[in-house]
């Protein structure tokens, strides 16, 4: 954390984005979660990406809520048109240190609003519902969020839907559109669209934020044209490496918000910043995603090599630990040793599903139960103390051609 610059609690960025630090500093929460007000300058309309909570091993106390909600109302009451209200309320993800304040902020937002204000309509994308072993530590996540905000809607606090759902479901492409107002900037608007992102969790998205014209319902968008910023949440950070379950989808997340960027090189337009969900801002967006998908495509070769090299015998077979310590030897200290080997855990599970390597299992299926109670809220990848062997290429492996 020291090494981390200072953030300071209000911040507004641009014309169009406000960040509020979540005061959840912590050691997977960096300096805090950064919450973003979305907005048009002449507009009294705004957009709130994401809350504050605790992380799951830092608590976060009454008087921190308070703080954020304090913070949250001063933007409000800075923002240029008045009177300023939050309308929409998304959630990039299930994780607690980004929602589980909403019922608070919710209160917050209301009394910040001088006149009658309007319920608050929130969204989130649903989860996968567990299914595998990537997605499993996220069953019955939608119904705690749902539960939490009982107070919030019986008090009118939330727009609930036809269906009676508390929280709205989000679909990847959906926009919501923050039009200008006045006559200065009636012929342009925000526009702010959602990518699906699963891979850090199932429900995990990013928001791009463009401007287009305000003359027609569905504005056309120009895939030509650099948008003003991405939202990563916790796809991308501001310092560091992102956590995830799923590398598989992880690394084609990478691949689609690498997508939203036009080619760089002679000619091309301004750099395009990340807003992301802990840490300061990215200011080249395009090679920050590329350094990530560097990243994990160069660890996945180290682990290539180190089985290859290692499970040469037919019934040779290296746990993840021990495949930790070949490829990091003294290069990181102890302390940091499982979470590196967690990290490889989920190349390892990538290269399972690819037909490449066979995972032998070491324990039965109460000792698992047993590590996973003893981990808690951390999620534990499959096949921390089981054996893994490189299979591709030898006969009836089924390995990719």
């Amino acid at each position: 954390m020291a090494s981390l610059p200072d953030l300071p609690a209000v911040t507004r960025l641009s014309n169009y984005v406000t960040r509020i630090l979540g005061q959840n500093p912590g050691k997977f929460t960096l300096q805090g979660t950064n919450s973003y007000l979305i907005h048009h300058p002449s507009s009294p309309r705004l957009l709130l990406l994401d809350t504050t909570g605790p992380s799951s091993v830092s608590p976060l106390s009454a008087s921190s809520v308070q703080s954020y909600t304090t913070h949250l109302r001063s933007a409000l009451a800075a923002h240029p048109a008045q009177p300023a209200r939050v309308t929409d309320v998304v959630l990039s993800h299930w994780h607690g240190d980004h929602v589980m304040a909403l019922g608070e902020v919710l209160r917050a937002l209301h009394d910040a609003t001088s006149a009658a204000p309007d319920a608050v309509r929130v969204w989130k994308m649903a989860c996968a519902g567990g299914g595998t072993d990537a997605w499993k530590g996220e069953e019955g996540k939608e119904g705690e969020i749902e539960g939490s905000l009982d107070e919030a809607a019986k008090e009118g606090l939330l727009e609930v839907d036809e269906q009676g759902r508390r929280v709205r479901p989000l679909a990847s492409g959906q926009r919501f559109v923050l039009p200008g107002e006045g006559e200065a900037h009636a012929d342009a608007s925000v526009e702010i669209e959602v990518v699906h992102t699963p891979g850090h969790t199932s429900d995990s998205i990013c928001l791009v934020l463009r401007t287009s014209a305000a003359s027609s319902p569905s504005p056309a968008i120009d895939a030509n044209e650099s948008p003003l910023g991405v939202f990563t949440a916790d796809t991308v950070l501001g310092h560091g490496t992102a956590v995830f379950h799923s590398l598989s989808a992880y690394l084609s997340s990478l691949t689609a918000l690498f997508d939203l960027f036009p080619p760089s090189g002679p000619g091309s337009s301004a750099l395009v910043p990340l807003y992301p969900g802990h840490g300061d801002v990215v200011p080249d967006g395009r090679a920050k995603i590329e350094e990530y998908r560097t990243h994990r495509m160069e660890r996945e070769r180290q682990v290539v090599e180190a089985l290859q090299a290692g499970t040469a015998g037919e019934s040779a077979e290296l746990s993840a630990s021990e495949l930790t310590d070949r490829i990091y030897a003294s290069t990181i200290p102890d302390s940091l040793k499982p979470a590196a080997t967690h990290g490889l855990l989920l190349h390892l599970a990538k290269l399972q599903e690819e037909g490449r390597v066979e995972r032998v299992s070491r324990r039965s299926v109460q000792e698992e139960g047993e590590r996973e109670k003893q981990m808690g809220e951390i999620q534990l990848p499959a096949g921390w103390d089981d054996g893994w062997k490189w299979i591709e290429g030898r006969e009836g492996a089924g390995g990719r051609l």
